[in-house]
C-alpha cells in the first residue's frame, strides 16, 4: 500500500527525534528511498540548530538588586522600630516625678567663702536650676526643683553630690523651690524679691511645635490632593509629609496629651530622637508596601 507524502511528513518529526516505533521507522525509510522531497525535509529537520542560549544576566541582576534593596529596607524598618521602642521605654523610665518641697529633699549649705551648696537626699534622682538677675542687678535669684524616676526607684539608684550654686562667686539673693502643681513657690534661702507670691509656670513651647507640625501635615496633605495625578510631585509630598507626621506621633509617645513642660530641652531632644527614627521606619515601610502592591 502506497503511503502519501502528507502522511510521511506527519511522521518525520517523530522519526527525526527517534521517538517513532520500528514499524513507523521502516515505513518512513521505505518512502524516502524514492521520494527526494520527503528525504530533503528530513535532512533539514536534522540540521536545524538549537536556539542560542541567552547569556544576558542583566534581568537577573535587577531581580537580585530589588531583593537586596527590599531586604535592606526591611532591616532598616525593624531597626528603627526597635530604636523607637527603646527610646520611648527609656523616656518612660526616666520621666521626672517631681518632689514637693521638703527640707529632707534639698537643703542649703552656705560656706565661709560665700559659695552656696545644694545638698540632696537619696530620693532625689535629678534637679533643675534656673538663674536670673535681681531687678536691681545686685545679685541673682535661683529657682530649683527636684524629682525622682522609676529608673532610680527600681533599677539603678544614683546619689547626687553636693552642687555649688554660685561657682563664680555670684551673689545669691534668694533661692525659690518651685512645685509643678501650680502652687506657690517656696522661699528656702535669702529674702523675698517680690511683695507677693511667686508661681513658676510650665513652658508651652512644645505646643507651638506640635501645632506647627500639624499645620505642615495639613498643607502637605492638601498639596498631595491637588497634585495626586503627578507621580513625581505626589511621591515627593508623600516623603515630606512623613516628617511632620513622625513629629506628631513622637510628641504623643513622649508627652501624651500634656504639651506643657518644665524640662523643654529634655523633652524636645527625646521627641526629635523618636521622630527621626519614626520617619525612617515609616519611609522604609512605605517603600515595602508600594513594592508589595506592585507585585500583587
Amino acid at each position: 500500500m502506497k503511503i502519501s507524502c502528507h502522511v510521511i511528513r506527519d511522521l518525520l518529526p517523530l522519526y527525526a527525534e527517534d521517538m517513532a516505533s520500528q514499524d513507523t521507522r521502516d515505513l518512513v525509510e521505505e518512502h524516502i528511498v524514492y521520494c527526494e522531497n520527503c528525504k530533503k525535509q528530513l535532512e533539514e529537520m536534522r540540521t536545524v540548530e538549537a536556539p542560542p542560549v541567552d547569556t544576558d544576566i542583566a534581568p537577573l541582576r535587577n531581580i537580585q538588586q530589588t531583593l537586596r534593596r527590599k531586604k535592606l529596607q526591611t532591616i532598616l524598618f525593624s531597626v528603627m522600630v526597635t530604636l523607637v521602642l527603646a527610646v520611648v521605654t527609656i523616656a518612660y523610665l526616666t520621666t521626672p516625678a517631681y518632689i514637693p518641697y521638703n527640707e529632707d529633699a534639698v537643703s542649703i549649705i552656705e560656706k565661709d567663702d560665700g559659695t552656696v551648696l545644694l545638698n540632696f537626699s537619696e530620693e532625689v534622682a535629678g534637679y533643675n536650676v534656673t538663674e536670673y538677675p535681681k531687678e536691681d542687678d545686685s545679685g541673682s535669684v535661683y529657682d530649683i526643683t527636684t524629682w525622682e524616676t522609676i529608673w532610680d526607684q527600681n533599677i539603678s539608684q544614683s546619689n547626687l553630690e553636693n552642687t555649688v550654686l554660685n561657682p563664680n562667686g555670684e551673689t545669691v539673693d534668694a533661692i525659690y523651690y518651685y512645685n509643678t502643681d501650680g502652687s506657690e513657690d517656696t522661699l528656702i534661702y535669702g529674702d523675698s524679691v517680690t511683695d507677693g507670691s511667686v508661681v513658676t509656670l510650665p513652658r508651652l513651647v512644645l505646643s507651638y511645635y506640635l501645632l506647627f507640625a500639624i499645620a505642615f501635615s495639613l498643607i502637605c496633605g492638601i498639596g498631595w490632593i491637588l497634585f495626586r495625578k503627578n507621580e513625581k510631585i505626589r511621591s515627593g509630598l508623600e516623603k515630606v509629609i512623613l516628617l511632620p507626621i513622625s513629629y506628631v506621633l513622637a510628641h504623643f509617645l513622649i508627652k501624651g496629651l500634656h504639651p506643657s513642660t518644665y524640662l523643654a530641652g529634655r523633652d524636645v531632644y527625646l521627641i526629635l530622637l523618636v521622630a527621626i527614627s519614626l520617619y525612617f521606619a515609616l519611609l522604609a515601610g512605605r517603600n515595602i508596601l508600594k513594592k508589595s502592591l506592585k507585585s500583587a
